[in-house]
């Protein structure tokens, strides 16, 4: 029998809670908008956000995020994952997005 949360529970995707330094930018708009903030939890398809200022974000605003990987290549090199995306929700203490397109980079040590 399924439990009332999966039962409610609109996501498609498992989210996990990861705590991830994250950059931003507008990618539309005017003025552009820049921040900083860590991630509250993350999916495949999505990730919620936590600023370190206000976010005065509008749902559908694209957005490109800059978060730093956990894990290193080869042991080593720092990665960062960048994301383009759009706003889905917009509160002053988070916002949560959705992935349209992501890659990984190396970032200088």
């Amino acid at each position: 029998m399924e439990s009332l949360s999966s039962f409610f529970e609109r996501r498609s995707k498992a989210r996990f809670p990861l705590r991830l330094g994250v950059r931003y930018r507008s990618l539309s708009g005017n003025p552009l908008l820049v921040g900083e903030g860590k991630t509250l939890n993350m999916s495949s398809c999505g990730l919620l956000i936590a600023p370190d200022a206000d976010a005065q974000l509008s749902t559908g605003a694209r957005l490109q995020l800059t978060v730093d990987w956990p894990l290193r290549l080869h042991g080593t090199t720092p990665l960062q994952l960048i994301v383009s995306c759009r706003v889905t929700r917009s509160l002053p203490e988070e916002f949560a997005v959705r992935l349209e397109q992501y890659l990984f980079r190396t970032r200088k040590r």
